[in-house]
C-alpha cells in the first residue's frame, strides 16, 4: 500500500498527560506514512521536559493550527510560498478564492502584505493540502474545525477520550454529526455509550484505546521490604486521590503491616491531599510527588506492589473512560485494583490481572490489598498475566495496526 498523507489534530502539543498520541503518530511514522501534526491551541515547547523523546521527536513536525503560522516573516520567504500554494491549488476552486485576496480596492494592505491571503488559505488548508487522513483528537476540537471540514474530500477520523463526551451537550455536536464523511474511535465502550446517548450513529463508533509502548514499560523489579502502593493520575475529584489517602490509613488502623503509598500528579486537590495527610500523621507512610516525567514514573513502579486507582463519578458526572496509567501498570507487571465505574474495568481481568471493586467501598479495597500482601505468588502470577494481557491488548503496535486498518476501511 502507497504511503499515506495524515494530518493529525491536536490541542496542545505535546503534554505530559497524552503521551499516547505521541506514540500514535511516531508508530504512523514508523510505518512509512508522512504526518503533519496541526495544534489548534499551541506548542509547548516546555512539553518535552518530560523527557519523552517521542515527543521531542517529533516536534519538528507539529505546526500551530492558524494563519500566522502559515506565513513566513521573511518576505521572500512568503513570495515564495505564496506561488508554492497556488501552484497546488490551480485545479481547484480554491485557485480562485486565493487569487481574489490580492484585490487591493477590497482588502487594501492586506492583499499587498499577504495577510488576507494567508487568512484565505488558513480556511481552505484541508481542501488546499488534500490529505488522504484527517485525524481530529478530542471531539470539541472537530466542531470547532467544522467550517475547513465542510467541504474536504479527506476522510476524516475523530477520536474521543472521554471528556469531551461528557464536557458538552447533543446540540454542540449536532453539525458535527451532519458531516456523513466522518467516522469515530472511542477509547472504551463505556465512551462509546456516551457518544450514542449524544446522538452519534452506533455504526459509525469504532472502539479503539489508547495505547502504550510496552517496550518502555517493562519490568525491572527492585528489592524492598515495605509494600509499595501505587497512585497515578491528575489531582481532581473523579480520580479520587483522597479517597486513596483513606483507604491506606484505613489499612494502617486496622493492621500491624507496614504500607507505604506513593502518590503521584498534581491538580487542584494537591492542597487538600497534603492538608490530610499531615493532619493525620501520615507523612510517613505517604509521599505525595507532584507530576513526574515517565522515566521517574516507571523507576517508582519497579519499586511498586500494586496500583490503586479508586475513581469515582464527581458531582459534575466525570469519571475516568479509560485510564491509559491502568494498562502501563500491568505492563510493569503491577495487578491493578480499580473501582467499579466508567471504563476502567474494560482495561483488565478481574480476578486474573486485578480487582474492581464497588465504588468508594473503603472496607473491599483494604480487603484486595491485604490479600495480594498474603499472597505474593497469586500477587506475581497476577502481575505476569496483567503484562501477557496488555502487551496482547493494549501495545502501540497491536493498536497502530488496528487504526491503519480503519484508515484503509472503505
Amino acid at each position: 500500500m502507497k504511503p499515506l498523507r495524515i494530518a493529525f489534530v491536536v490541542g496542545v502539543f505535546p503534554t505530559i498527560s497524552e503521551t499516547f498520541i505521541s506514540n500514535q503518530i511516531s508508530f504512523l511514522k514508523q510505518s512509512g506514512h508522512k504526518v503533519t501534526i496541526l495544534c489548534t491551541r499551541h506548542i509547548l515547547e516546555d512539553g518535552v521536559a518530560n523527557n519523552n523523546k517521542v515527543s521531542k521527536d517529533l516536534l519538528g513536525s507539529a505546526l500551530e493550527f492558524n494563519w500566522r503560522s502559515f506565513m513566513p516573516l521573511n518576505k521572500i520567504k512568503r513570495l515564495k510560498s505564496i506561488i508554492k500554494i497556488l501552484s497546488n491549488s490551480i485545479l481547484t476552486s480554491c485557485f480562485y478564492v486565493l487569487i481574489k485576496c490580492f484585490n487591493p480596492f477590497k482588502y487594501k494592505h492586506n492583499a499587498l502584505n499577504g495577510h488576507q491571503f494567508f487568512k484565505a488559505y488558513y480556511k481552505l488548508f484541508f481542501e488546499v493540502s488534500n490529505f488522504d487522513i484527517i485525524h481530529i483528537h478530542f471531539g470539541d476540537n472537530a466542531v470547532h474545525l467544522l467550517n475547513q471540514l465542510q467541504s474536504v474530500k479527506s476522510k476524516i477520523i475523530v477520536t474521543f477520550h472521554g471528556y469531551d463526551a461528557n464536557k458538552f451537550n447533543s446540540s454542540f455536536y449536532k453539525n458535527l454529526q451532519d458531516l456523513t464523511q466522518i467516522v469515530y474511535t472511542a477509547n472504551t465502550n463505556y465512551t462509546k455509550q456516551k457518544m450514542i446517548n449524544l446522538g452519534f450513529d452506533a455504526t459509525k463508533i469504532f472502539i479503539l484505546p489508547v495505547s502504550l509502548d510496552t517496550s518502555f514499560f517493562k519490568p525491572n523489579k527492585k528489592a524492598h521490604s515495605v509494600f509499595n502502593i501505587l497512585f497515578i493520575g491528575r489531582l481532581v475529584s473523579f480520580k479520587a486521590p483522597l479517597l486513596s489517602i483513606r483507604i491506606i490509613e484505613e489499612l494502617i488502623n486496622t493492621t500491624n503491616i507496614n504500607v507505604h503509598l506513593y502518590l503521584i500528579g498534581d491538580g487542584v486537590e494537591f492542597k487538600k491531599c497534603s492538608d490530610y495527610i499531615i493532619s493525620k500523621n501520615l507523612e510517613g507512610h505517604i509521599t505525595l510527588y507532584g507530576s513526574l516525567n515517565q522515566n521517574s514514573i516507571k523507576d517508582i513502579m519497579n519499586q511498586a506492589d500494586v496500583l490503586l486507582s479508586p475513581g469515582i463519578i464527581d458531582d459534575l458526572g466525570r469519571c475516568e473512560n479509560q485510564g491509559l496509567v491502568i494498562q502501563e501498570a500491568q505492563a510493569m507487571e503491577l495487578p491493578v485494583i480499580i473501582s467499579d465505574v466508567g471504563g476502567m474495568k474494560e482495561g483488565i481481568i478481574a480476578g486474573k490481572t486485578g480487582f474492581v471493586v464497588p465504588e468508594k467501598d473503603v472496607d473491599v479495597f483494604v480487603e484486595r490489598i491485604l490479600f495480594l500482601i498474603n499472597n505474593p505468588n497469586k500477587r506475581k502470577e497476577m502481575g505476569q498475566a496483567a503484562r501477557r494481557f496488555v502487551k496482547k491488548h493494549y501495545d502501540n503496535c497491536v493498536l497502530g495496526t488496528q487504526l491503519l486498518e480503519l484508515y484503509h476501511k472503505n
